[in-house]
């Protein structure tokens, strides 16, 4: 079981970086199985740095709560092997290379 107040605190940490680049994040779902899926808006959807923005901070800080077993994001295309080279570059969560 996920606690909600520590998802939320997460996405405090990680809303003030998207937001000072004209975008925000979403939860759209918290699974039982605690798969978290997140959309993000605003000037995030046409950025090119997308996967960079969703490997890096959002999904770092939101696997750090308790109960989270995987975040998710549709609007990322980017393939498991390239998210797990990008999150070693960034010293972010390791990212399954599947």
């Amino acid at each position: 079981m996920i606690d909600r107040d520590a998802l939320a605190d997460a996405l405090a940490r990680a809303r003030p970086l998207i937001l000072g680049h004209g975008g925000d994040i979403a939860v759209t779902n918290v699974g039982e199985d605690g798969v978290v899926r997140v959309a993000l808006t605003g000037a995030c959807r046409a950025c090119p740095n997308l996967a960079m923005t969703f490997v890096g901070p959002v999904r770092t800080f939101l696997m750090a709560v308790p109960g989270v077993s995987d975040v998710e994001c549709d609007q990322v295309k980017a393939g498991p092997r390239a998210l797990s080279r990008l999150a070693s570059l960034l010293n972010a969560h390791p990212y399954p290379a599947a």
